[in-house]
């Protein structure tokens, strides 16, 4: 039975019920046993059509979620390739200045990274992205204190590893912390974590800050090379008459991110 002849034979059926319903006919019984025989008709047919509707509507919606996860799962394979690019091209660069260096007899204090790439699986739910939680903990060898990066920029530091997984606080955490240089300046400052915006501390005013400077995190012990943590936001003269009050906006957009560096920091 098609749809068209469906919805007609339905209509009939209810205009003949309100014809009895409102008319005297329904008074005979023959006519009682007539209605109740077409509605024991009719009524299997109405549920069977409910029920496969029902069930072409979850199929529909399962379908259309597996092909909305498959272009994700393309788009993240897109990304993994392009850190592994990256990573590729790292290890060139790295044995291009070694051989250099050689080259020069001049030789260049160079240790190789040591990291791991993993998948980000958990973000803030509050929405002010103060921490991520990545694949990898225990597992990997992963301590409290790696740096979490991209390509070029910081994404956060591990505060607690558990078994397969890590929490990383972002720039935006007031528990973050971390040693900090304004674009190639050698000295040396202290960022502290802030939403929506950090600071850089200990910044006296005859040192030079302008909006815009790039803010870069370092190891004290020059182990891991530069980050991005953010650009200056605001610089304006601080409560205290020795020292300026610097804003940072962190570069990093946590929810952005979907696969990282942990670089492990040597102890």
């Amino acid at each position: 039975m098609t749809g068209r002849r469906f919805h007609l034979l339905s209509a009939l059926v209810v205009a003949l019920g309100l014809v009895l319903f409102f008319s005297d006919f329904s008074r005979f019984s023959y006519v009682r046993v007539v209605v109740r025989a077409v509605n024991t008709l009719i009524a299997p047919i109405i549920e069977f059509k409910e029920q496969t509707t029902a069930e072409l509507r979850e199929e529909l919606r399962a379908y259309f979620y597996f092909v909305d996860t498959e272009k994700e799962n393309i788009r993240l394979r897109r990304r993994l390739n392009s850190l592994l690019l990256t990573e590729k091209e790292l290890n060139a660069c790295l044995s291009e200045l070694e051989t250099l260096s050689n080259k020069l007899k001049a030789p260049i204090q160079l240790k190789r990274l040591k990291y791991r790439v993993s998948r980000v699986i958990y973000y803030d739910p509050s929405g002010f992205d103060l921490f991520i939680v990545i694949e990898g903990g225990e597992d990997k060898g992963y301590r409290e204190g790696d740096l979490v990066v991209t390509e070029s920029y910081v994404v956060g530091i591990i505060e607690t590893v558990f078994g397969s997984t890590s929490r990383v606080i972002t720039p935006f955490n007031e528990k973050f912390s971390s040693s900090a240089v304004i674009g190639v300046s050698p000295k040396k400052y202290i960022y502290k974590g802030g939403y929506p915006e950090g600071s850089l501390l200990h910044v006296s005013v005859e040192d030079k800050v302008s909006k815009g400077d790039e803010v870069y995190m370092v190891d004290v012990k020059g182990r891991i090379p530069p980050f991005l943590i953010g650009r200056v936001s605001e610089v304006r003269r601080g409560k205290d008459p020795f020292f300026k009050e610097v804003k940072v906006k962190p570069r990093v957009d946590p929810r952005a991110e979907e696969y990282v560096f942990v670089v492990r920091r040597e102890r």
